[in-house]
């Protein structure tokens, strides 16, 4: 059986791994990461495992022209950044079906698993579905979903999303060998929702309307791909990048929210609801900042962050 894979991400490795194990034919498609790290990860792993390798050169028509010439019994589309027009593959033989990690038709768009983070939804999830002329639609074939954990990021959720699509690959390459019928769920139309491309104000703190549960949702949403939440601290933007709710304090009224209040071995902030968040590890002026450190760059005890700095009030 010749299998296609195409991607733009080194999501697809664990899948294509375990499908070479089992001495299946399996042949790369890479539409060009943006990643410098993710291309040569790529290429270090199609070196290693001498799979058949194609790189994209020509977004037009390398596509087409790969699928065409592969004569693939079965493909799967993994992160691919281009819409794929069926009407180009009307002699096409194989039966192709798209990958997404987010929960279909609610999380459709290119960064699902930036959305299910910062909603912390209690599951996080992915789709196998078939392949339609319309982004992120057609039936569904296999789905499932996981308990998003708290200590999950934007590129662990990923990486356990890339090991768990392996069941659904395995159960649709079943059907398929088996000539047995794939499913064909299909979609409420009435719960379809695009997620778009994070924004701006997707990745600021909003220190008006989140909660501290909400902040710490958004910085492991936006960790590592954004190195944090955004913020400002005396006009320049800080980041972030971790941060925990530890508990509430008794005597806020006097306090405004996204104030320090602790600035000892870590930050303790001050959020709207009355909790606490500790943040460990902040990104500013295009270094690393260590809370411990943070001290020395004027991130003290009353500080407020924000576009305004405001005085402590005791």
């Amino acid at each position: 059986m010749r299998i296609g894979i195409v991607s733009n991400s080194d999501s697809f490795i664990p899948m294509a791994y375990t499908l070479a194990m089992q001495q299946l034919q399996v042949h790369i498609f890479l539409s060009p990461a943006k990643d410098a790290f993710v291309q040569q990860k790529v290429k270090a792993f199609v070196q290693q495992t001498k799979l058949p390798f194609t790189e994209e050169r020509n977004a037009d028509k390398d596509l087409y022209t790969w699928l065409q010439k592969g004569n693939y019994d079965i493909g799967f589309i993994l992160v691919y950044p281009h819409l794929i027009r069926l009407e180009r593959l009307k002699n096409h033989p194989a039966r192709l079906f798209n990958i997404h990690f987010g929960v279909l038709p609610g999380f459709k768009g290119p960064v699902p698993v930036f959305w299910q983070l910062k909603k912390g939804l209690d599951k996080i999830g992915l789709t196998i579905h078939h392949l339609s002329s319309k982004i992120d639609d057609g039936p569904m074939a296999w789905t499932k979903t996981t308990d998003n954990l708290p200590h999950y990021n934007y590129q662990l959720a990923n990486q356990v999303l890339s090991q768990l699509c392996i069941e659904g690959v395995v159960f649709v390459l079943h059907l398929f060998i088996n000539k047995l019928p794939i499913p064909e769920i299909p979609t409420n139309p009435n719960d379809t929702a695009y997620q778009k491309r994070p924004q701006l104000n997707n990745v600021l703190i909003n220190r008006q309307t989140m909660s501290a549960i909400e902040i710490c949702n958004l910085v492991r949403a936006c960790n590592p791909w954004n190195k944090g939440a955004l913020t400002w601290f005396q006009q320049q933007e800080v980041k972030l990048m971790d941060a925990q709710v530890i508990s509430a304090i008794d005597s806020a009224d006097n306090l405004q929210a996204d104030t320090i209040i602790n600035d000892d071995q870590s930050l303790h902030i001050l959020c709207k609801d009355g909790k606490l968040i500790n943040v460990n590890m902040l990104f500013l002026n295009d270094c690393f900042v260590p809370a411990y450190d943070a001290r020395q760059w004027g991130l003290n005890k009353g500080i407020q962050f924000g576009l305004q700095d405001l005085t402590f009030k005791q």
